[in-house]
Formats: C-alpha cells, structure tokens, sequence
C-alpha cells in the first residue's frame, strides 16, 4: 500500500501515477487516434460527417454514472472491510498474546512460547491463503515440531488455529489456567476465526458477474460513440475533450476493480505484510517483558 501526502496539492496531483493509470495509456492513445482519424475525415476529406446528438450522451452519462458510483461504493465498501478485519486481527492476536502470557507463562514458558510462536504464524499463513501463495516465503514463521504437519495440510490457517485451540486446552488439563480463564482465551481465538471466515468471503465472493458485465459493455459503448459527440461541436479541441471523459471514466471502473481484492499486491492494496511484521515484533516484545 502507498504512503503519500496529500496536502501538497502541486506535488500530489503531478506524482508518478498509480498502476490502474498506467494501464489506461493504451487505450487513450487509441482513443485520440480514433478521434483524430474521425475529425480528419470529417473536416479535410469531407468523406464522413456523422454525429451524434449530445442528448445521447448526457442520457447515458447519467445511467453510466449511477453504475459507476455503485461499482466504486462496492468495491471501497469491500476495501474498508478488510481493513476493518485487519485491524481486528491485530487487536485480538494482542489480546490473546497478553492473556497467555499472564496466565500461563510463568508455569509453562515452553508451552506459553510455542502458543505465541502459532499466534503470529497464523497472521502469516492467513496473509499467504488469502494470496493464494505456495507458503514457501514463511516457512521460518511456523515452529518447526509442527513444519511437517502444516505442509501437509490444505487449509493451513486451520491448522494453525487447531494447534492454538489444543494447547488452549492442554493448559485447562494441566491445571495452569481455570476454566473461566480458558473460556476467555477460546473466545479471542473464536475472533481470530471469524476474521479468517470474514476476510475468506471478501476474498471469494466478487461482484456478481452480470453486472460487471453490463457495466463494461456500457462503458465500452459509451466510450466508442463519444468522440461522435464531440468533433461536429469542438473540432480538433475534440481530441483533449473526449481523453479526459474517457480518463476519467474508465478511471473508476479501473480503481474499483483494483480494490476489490484488497489483500493482494496491488499498491492500493491492504498493507498486510507491513502488519504481519507488526503483530510478529508486538508478540516477541509481550513475551520477552
């Protein structure tokens, strides 16, 4: 995810541009040329002189509009709801870090430790399954007694979480914590499931396919007919006119498909290793104090 200041309003607007601009080049460059080509026809050849009402552009604006802005709405509203479940897992894995540590470290560091060690693994290994990675890059984050078994397993944020709930429970049996204490430890370990659960169903669940197909197809339309709309009224200025419109369309369609999956790596995307480093360095501090 980008760090940026925006209060520089010169430097912020004429910074290098994101990834969902660049991909924009292209296609503006062969939307001036369609553009160009239309108007030389029309003004030196003579050969072709076809518009378009503008009434049929602002008609359709208004309708696209609408679709953009739910299209932007929904794709922000799944962006911010990762975020909301990021947060979430950083506070609860504090939370049950803290709590192992006071209730049961001091009469079994051994277990206590290996409990924090999965803790941590298991931001990791959620970062990986929501990436769809082979987990090669954090092998060293999971405790090695288990490193055989975690290969093995499909669905290794599971199998994290199994490890946590078991040494929860060899803590009750060994009589280091009473059983009010291990329902307030299974009760943060319950949150960090349903983070799992809720990040899993941003992950998996796009928009519904026949809006996103309608939606482009709109967009498709309305892009190729606008330069119509322009070259009888502005002539040459035509060309400026008709990349800005369609910069700026085709600009929202592009940021909502980006942030929709906010765990990737896009640039605009959740910065969800930067807090994975974060709750790694949070637990080794509450264990070493």
């Amino acid at each position: 995810m980008l760090q940026y200041d925006n209060k520089n309003w010169f430097s912020f607007i004429f910074r290098h541009g994101s990834k969902h601009v660049e991909g924009m080049w292209w296609s503006m460059l062969f939307m001036g040329l369609c553009t160009a080509g239309l108007i030389y026809l029309n003004e030196e050849t003579k050969w072709l002189h076809f518009e378009i009402s503008s009434t049929f552009h602002t008609v359709l604006g208004i309708v696209l509009g609408l679709l953009l802005v739910f299209r932007t709405n929904s794709a922000y509203d799944r962006w911010w709801e990762g975020r909301t479940q990021l947060g979430a897992l950083v506070n609860t894995t504090r939370n049950l870090a803290i709590k192992v540590k006071t209730y049961a470290y001091a009469k079994n560091p051994d277990l206590s430790s290996e409990t924090l060690h999965l803790i941590y693994a298991f931001a990791y290994s959620l970062k990986e399954h929501l990436r769809d990675e082979d987990y090669s890059a954090i092998i060293e984050e999971i405790p090695s007694q288990y490193l055989n078994e975690f290969q093995k397993f499909d669905h290794k944020p599971n199998f994290i979480l199994g490890k946590i709930a078991k040494n929860l429970h060899q803590f009750f049996q060994d009589g280091i914590i009473t059983g009010e204490q291990l329902i307030i430890l299974e009760k943060e370990a319950n949150t960090l499931i349903n983070v799992l659960g809720a990040c899993e169903r941003i992950r998996n669940t796009p928009i519904p396919m026949a809006y996103a197909l309608h939606l482009k197809r709109v967009l498709l339309i309305y892009a190729l007919t606008l330069p119509f709309g322009f070259v009888g009224q502005l002539h040459w200025l035509a060309i400026p006119v008709v990349l800005i419109v369609f910069y700026t369309m085709v600009g929202i369609e592009l940021i909502g498909e980006e942030i929709e999956d906010p765990f990737g790596l896009d640039e605009n995307d959740l910065p969800v290793d930067e807090l994975c480093v974060k709750i790694k360095a949070n637990i080794l501090e509450i264990e070493k104090y």
